[in-house]
Order: C-alpha cells, then sequence, then structure tokens
C-alpha cells in the first residue's frame, strides 16, 4: 500500500468511517454540507411544525431551481433533502448534525479585550465589615455547666468488685 490519500480505502475501514461522522471520507469534508446547511435550518429552531415548513420550503426550491440553492457549491437533489429530513428525525442523527454544524461567532466585545480592561480597573472601596464583640456576660448565661470529671467504670476486673 503506497498511502496515497486519494486511493479507496479498504472495506473494513469503509465500514468503520460510517461509525464516525467526523472522518473524512473519499476527500468528503464531514463539516460541509450537514443537514441543517441542506435543509437551511438554524439548529436553534424548535417547535415540529416551524421544521416541517422550513423543510417542505426547501424542498420545495430544489424541485423548482436547484442551481438556484446550491449548499458549498454543490448542487442538491430531492433524495439529499428526504436524507437529511430523515437525519434530523432521528434523536441521535440531530446530535451529531448539531455537532457536526459550525455557528457564527458571537459579535460584540472580544475577550481578550475585556480580560484587559478588568485587569486594569481598580477594586471598589467596599466597608468594612462590622466588628463582632462578645459579651462575656450573656455568654456565662448560655453556656451549660461543666460536665462531672467523676465517670463510672464500664467493667470490673473478675474477682474485684
Amino acid at each position: 500500500m503506497s498511502g496515497n490519500a486519494n486511493e479507496n480505502p479498504p472495506e473494513n475501514s469503509r465500514e468503520n468511517s460510517r461509525e464516525n461522522p467526523w472522518a473524512w471520507q473519499a476527500g468528503r469534508n464531514p463539516y460541509r454540507g450537514t443537514a441543517f446547511q441542506i435543509l437551511d435550518l438554524d439548529p436553534d429552531l424548535a417547535g415540529r411544525a416551524a421544521i416541517k415548513a422550513q423543510v417542505r420550503k426547501r424542498r420545495q426550491r430544489i424541485t423548482r431551481s436547484p442551481e438556484r440553492f446550491p449548499v458549498h457549491g454543490r448542487v442538491l437533489g430531492a433524495a439529499e433533502v428526504n436524507a437529511a429530513e430523515e437525519t434530523l428525525a432521528d434523536p441521535a442523527g440531530r446530535l451529531i448534525a448539531e455537532l457536526l454544524t459550525h455557528r457564527p461567532e458571537r459579535t460584540g466585545a472580544d475577550p481578550a479585550d475585556l480580560a484587559e480592561e478588568f485587569a486594569e480597573t481598580d477594586l471598589p472601596e467596599l466597608p468594612a465589615p462590622p466588628r463582632i464583640g462578645i459579651d462575656r456576660r450573656v455568654l456565662a448565661v448560655l453556656v451549660p455547666p461543666p460536665a462531672p470529671r467523676e465517670f463510672a467504670p464500664l467493667w470490673t476486673e473478675e474477682g474485684a468488685q
């Protein structure tokens, strides 16, 4: 075996790659063309009716003019839309599709800038905690009297009573 990445792997490694959804298969990037991308569906979309409506809309677009709605430069067919819908209907398939889907980075302040700003700020002036004092006269009333120092033996030596 020459180790060329373009060669077809043996049959048993193909079976293993089916079990691992993150494996690159024959040059196919598993992170592109996920079920959410194929269906043009937001992973955070909730509700069966909303999901079914979006799938129906995508299926109509693919049926009418598939070349207008490519996914990563690839024209989709109805079979791919059906397979993506089945993938999302299965809880394990949906979870894998969610894990494979890259979400855009959040907009807003850069965490590194926020950390620098936090490091440069002075601590706020806090009032001193109240001083706790103990009044021994009150404490003496609350404390129980001392226990007797004599202990009855728990056992005796044989013959000695």
